[in-house]
């Protein structure tokens, strides 16, 4: 019997291939509340990633699904830079606890990693049923984008480590 060999691990990307074409500025149908999310990725040492894809998909601002028009339409894809920075550009869907889904695909991780970022209060957050588990743990922080001033959030990412972020099972 032959000895397995290891699974492969998600990258490296090479990002010229895999750029979105409105590279981190999600296109709607129509008008929202625009708003940006900037923030790093950091491996389990605290090292920034600088080579990872981050997806995001979300709901229209009036809160339907998109349908099968010629454009997709909240959808985003943006490489980390160097120092694991990223910002997209989207508008707020609509609800009271209005979130985007997020995948992170990096180098060293066998398997994209699934979560949220919440543009909202912890309160209205931890009122989600999906985050019920969450609403009493310090770890719900890790899904909350934070103000920073106008139209602006800051939104760190740890894949592992103290301070990880909270991955959702595909």
């Amino acid at each position: 019997m032959a000895p397995r060999t290891p699974s492969q691990t998600i990258g490296p990307f090479f990002h010229l291939g895999l750029r979105w074409m409105d590279y981190g500025r999600v296109s709607f149908a129509q008008e929202g509340r625009r708003v940006a999310i900037s923030g790093r990725v950091f491996d389990g040492a605290g090292q920034p990633v600088g080579d990872a894809l981050v997806e995001t998909w979300q709901r229209l601002p009036e809160g339907s699904a998109a349908t099968g028009e010629e454009r997709v339409h909240g959808f985003g894809r943006v490489e980390t830079a160097a120092d694991g920075s990223f910002r997209v550009e989207t508008c707020v869907p609509d609800g009271p606890a209005p979130f985007l889904d997020v995948t992170f695909f990096a180098r060293g991780i066998m398997k994209p990693l699934r979560t949220r970022v919440y543009l909202a209060t912890r309160e209205a957050a931890a009122s989600e049923p999906d985050l019920a588990p969450l609403a009493a743990s310090p770890r719900l922080e890790t899904l909350i984008a934070v103000p920073v001033g106008g139209s602006e959030y800051r939104w760190d990412v740890r894949l592992q480590g103290q301070g990880e972020t909270v991955f959702f099972l595909p």
